[in-house]
């Protein structure tokens, strides 16, 4: 909600500006913003993708290294991440699972917050740089410390 009421008054508060000149950021950039955002499909894709990284990662045989860096560690050659996380916690492979899909879920909320707030920010961003210009002297040759 707290999001909502901001975006609300950013929206407000970018229509009231007044609109004298043409920005790096036109009305149309809304539409453009929204549609390059991921759908809730290519995020649940990109977790599928990103738990299957973490078990190719946790797979990766690392026990000649642990024997390496520490001889005193009876480690054997062909043990993995996973192998050797998985003694201190049986679960660790389903943690991260887990943390996975929640970051998911995050992130298609991430997503939906963005879809409404991108319009807004496109709107203050476009005021932000008519003020400048305004401010430099960049719009119908205003400068308020030389014009008198």
């Amino acid at each position: 909600m707290r999001h909502f009421i901001i975006a609300a008054s950013l929206g407000a508060l970018a229509c009231a500006a007044p609109a004298a000149a043409q920005t790096s950021f036109p009305p149309e950039m809304d539409e453009e913003i929204v549609r390059s955002i991921p759908s809730p499909h290519e995020v649940e894709r990109m977790a599928g993708t990103l738990e299957r990284v973490a078990d190719a990662v946790l797979d990766v045989p690392v026990g000649g290294v642990v024997e390496a860096i520490d001889p005193s560690r009876r480690v054997h050659p062909n043990e993995t991440l996973g192998d050797i996380a998985g003694r201190d916690d049986p679960y660790a492979r389903e943690r991260i699972r887990d943390s996975i899909g929640g970051l998911s879920v995050g992130m298609n909320e991430m997503m939906t917050q963005l879809a409404i707030l991108a319009p807004a920010l496109r709107r203050s961003l476009a005021d932000l740089e008519r003020n400048l210009d305004r401010a430099i002297g960049g719009v119908d040759g205003y400068d308020p410390y030389w014009d008198e």
